[in-house]
């Protein structure tokens, strides 16, 4: 069901996903409001894999209509800022591409009227000097009408193009910083569970491993209590960046919720997801932190961790859940250590295997 667009330049996919969304409009009957353009744009864009699966659901059964589109769009797109700057500037953008479809249509009545003026010049007329004079002057004047409309109609395509450009630009921000944590730098919780709904189809599909590490900051309520919010959130930027500076090519960690943190690691094998979460609790452990003002030292901040790794015909909530479970275990036993589901917390780093 999913469209899938060719690599190419920002400007030429996001124009492929465009004609591909009003075919597909065309295609069930829908009028080409922003509303329905803007779910059947991000549908073809595979940008979010949950509406794509919505859809995808409702055209095998048969349910497009335009009740639907309503429901996916409160469900999906209505709170995303994005989608109300696409609205505004598809309703800027509708008189430009009026008036240049009408300068094509114009510049088709010119052609039919030049191509009449030149079948005037039949071998007839070349023997008439007065004939031969009007049908010179008509052609002269049908081509400097269709030289202006032309000039004028390349105009607005070059203008409607640079709009469709500055909106897939304002639209790019808009859904990096929707999908962005503020505090932290991180991707936020929306975009973590789009990530994970993608990777656990992807691993379903290719029978590849993946795992979860859920990470938190251990006793991070009492850092709040003691020195303030300020200093909390300092914490949490801290170890975010801490965080991401081990990880380096295995990926970026996300902001769960919170003081904790999550990482997708897809196709690692399971003794190197353990290691890298070994590594990343030892990082943790050995960054120094004090207060700017006054130098007084937090003390020694930890992390305690839980891993899962997805099961056959699990979906994204069952690898969490049992992620979640694994890191409520590690805090249990002593924090700052990992914890494995299914197998003791571990302190130290030591080889792993999954049963």
């Amino acid at each position: 069901m999913l469209a899938q667009v060719p690599d190419a330049s920002p400007m030429a996919s996001a124009m492929a996903h465009a004609r591909a969304a009003f075919a597909s409009l065309q295609a069930h009957g829908l009028t080409p409001v922003p509303l329905h353009y803007a779910l059947w744009f991000e549908h073809h864009s595979a940008a979010r894999p949950d509406l794509c699966a919505a859809l995808d659901e409702a055209v095998t059964r048969g349910l497009v209509n335009e009740a639907l589109m309503r429901e996916l769009h409160g469900r999906f797109l209505e709170s995303l800022p994005e989608f109300t700057a696409l609205g505004v500037t598809l309703a800027e953008l509708s008189g430009t591409l009026k008036e240049a479809l009408g300068t094509m249509v114009s510049h088709g009545a010119d052609s039919a009227a030049f191509s009449d003026a030149l079948e005037e010049l039949s071998v007839d007329s070349l023997q008439d000097q007065q004939r031969l004079r009007d049908t010179l002057v008509r052609l002269a004047e049908q081509a400097r009408s269709m030289t202006r409309r032309s000039l004028g109609m390349g105009r607005r395509i070059v203008q409607s193009s640079a709009h469709i450009e500055t909106l897939r630009a304002e639209l790019e921000d808009a859904r990096r910083d929707a999908e962005t944590d503020a505090l932290t730098g991180l991707s936020n919780r929306r975009a973590f569970d789009q990530r994970l709904i993608l990777l656990t189809r992807e691993a379903a599909a290719s029978g590849a491993p993946l795992a979860l590490i859920l990470i938190d900051i251990d006793h991070f309520k009492s850092v709040n209590d003691r020195f303030g919010h300020p200093v909390g959130d300092a914490l949490l930027r801290r170890t975010a960046s801490t965080l991401n500076a081990t990880l380096r090519e295995h990926g970026r960690a996300a902001r769960f919720g919170g003081e904790e943190f999550a990482v997708l690691l897809p196709t690692m094998r399971c003794a190197d997801a353990f290691e890298l979460a070994e590594r990343l609790r030892l990082a943790v452990a050995g960054q120094g932190f004090a207060l700017r003002t006054t130098g007084t030292r937090l003390g020694h901040v930890t992390v305690s961790l839980g891993i899962a790794r997805l099961r056959t015909d699990e979906d994204g909530a069952g690898l969490t859940e049992r992620a979640d479970a694994a890191l409520y275990r590690a805090k249990q036993e002593g924090r700052n250590r990992t914890c494995v589901d299914g197998q003791a917390a571990t302190p130290a780093a030591q080889a792993v295997v999954w049963s």
